[in-house]
């Protein structure tokens, strides 16, 4: 629910002036470029684009949207034509989006053949049983180099080819041994935790709401079916919270959106600071839905920590137009269970938060 120090509920914002001063307009298009040599200076190199070819496409684009200067791919008629101040800007939103979706698919792509390649390594690696030294030294020897290249920073390819190349000398032994040696598979557990962690930097930016900053839905379901991965192999307990703003719509249809975007950042902030640990994952589930993901944490601790982030934000004061504004929260948490796979738990997370609004809302049901 949401309140006002007026106690009007419809506040009409004030009509912008519609006449906007040239020197706006400049500040707009040396912004607009700016962003774009931003984009061209932090180029990749993508599946048949190098970076310096998207750096220099950028830089034309960001010439034109300054100086009027031709863009990439521009015809002579289209030049002859043009005058000073036309801009194609249609075409600059064209070039941004398909930058940005071969970047998508560059990377998750990349992402998702070093996941395969280090899935196959922990299958095999779990049925190998070393009975010599000898064994055990070439072994130690391939995991070694195979660290020191992960730490160089490497490409991503050179990580898989020199993974395989591990996979090989493995399965070879795994041929004549048939079972497992537990302190290798130890070893390795905590080296893919090391590799998660460095290959996380790159793939966040991908992962995070526009708006919010946290991790979108997309992440979310990947650390969801992690969760869950890691939950059957150590046994430690996960709970997952479900998040929602009460009255949101009335929010937006009241103060207006930009007022909502406010609020979704507050409440966003009070996430992060009640959930501070790094293996915390909160995520923006949707709209004014968020989603929480616990490790190693109980429903009762879980619980505590809800009611926690609830009272942080019954304290949110949101200024508007000479008013006070306040805000309060729904909260459903389901701790992982034997019977539940990734679907299931997030189901009862989702169907104890309409409980929570059922009964009320500004609460937490377990």
């Amino acid at each position: 629910m949401f309140w006002s120090k007026k106690g009007d509920r419809k506040v009409i914002a004030p009509q912008a002036n519609p006449s906007i001063p040239a020197v706006a307009g400049d500040a707009a298009l040396d912004a607009t470029g700016a962003i774009v040599r931003i984009l061209g200076k932090h180029a990749f190199d993508l599946d048949h684009l190098s970076a310096r070819t998207i750096s220099e496409q950028c830089e034309q684009w960001a010439r034109h949207i300054l100086i009027a200067a031709p863009y990439p791919g521009a015809e002579p008629s289209d030049i002859e034509h043009s005058s000073e101040a036309a801009r194609n800007w249609q075409g600059l939103r064209d070039f941004i989006t398909q930058l940005r979706r071969r970047e998508h698919a560059f990377v998750t792509s990349n992402f998702k053949d070093m996941r395969q390649v280090l899935g196959d390594f922990i299958d095999t690696l779990g049925k190998v049983i070393v009975e010599n030294e000898d064994d055990q030294a070439k072994i130690a020897d391939r995991l070694n180099y195979l660290r020191n290249v992960i730490e160089s920073n490497a490409s991503l390819d050179s990580i898989k080819r020199e993974a395989m190349q591990v996979v090989g000398a493995i399965g070879r032994i795994v041929e004549v041994r048939q079972q497992t040696q537990r302190s290798l598979l130890d070893n390795l557990t905590n080296r893919l935790k090391s590799m998660r962690e460095e290959l996380s930097a790159a793939r966040q930016e991908m992962e995070l709401d526009s708006l919010t900053r946290l991790y979108n839905r997309s992440a979310f379901d990947q650390q969801l079916q992690r969760t869950f991965d890691l939950h059957r192999l150590s046994g430690q307990p996960a709970s997952l919270l479900i998040a929602d703003l009460d009255h949101f719509k009335n929010i937006n249809d009241s103060f207006g959106h930009p007022v909502g975007d406010i609020i979704l950042r507050k409440f966003a902030d009070c996430c992060v600071q009640t959930f501070p640990r790094r293996s915390d994952f909160v995520a923006r589930y949707g709209g004014e839905e968020f989603a929480i993901i616990l490790q190693e944490t109980a429903l009762e601790s879980a619980k505590l920590l809800a009611e926690r982030l609830l009272q942080a934000v019954r304290a949110l004061r949101i200024a508007h137009d000479g008013q006070s504004l306040g805000i309060t929260a729904s909260i459903g948490i389901a701790e992982l269970n034997a019977k539940d796979d990734p679907p299931g738990w997030l189901r009862r997370a989702d169907q104890l938060l309409y409980r929570a609004k059922d009964g009320g809302r500004d609460r937490v049901s377990v």
